[in-house]
């Protein structure tokens, strides 16, 4: 009994590291991909300011 007891921590033991392996890699590479994601060219042209814009602003007045 003892022998089936100590396989099934060892098992569990296994599981166990298995799963918060799994989970830090999951997580590191979120991280990652949100960080490459996050950096934004500074030449890129966000805004640009048209006449329907100007309406719409002023619309707001």
């Amino acid at each position: 009994m003892k022998k089936n007891d100590s396989e099934r921590r060892s098992f569990l033991k296994t599981l166990m590291t298995g799963s918060a392996v799994a989970a830090t890699m999951f997580c590191a590479s979120t991280i990652k991909a949100e960080k490459e994601n996050s950096t934004r060219r500074t030449d890129e042209i966000l805004y640009r300011e048209s006449q329907d814009f100007k309406d719409y602003y002023k619309s707001l007045r």
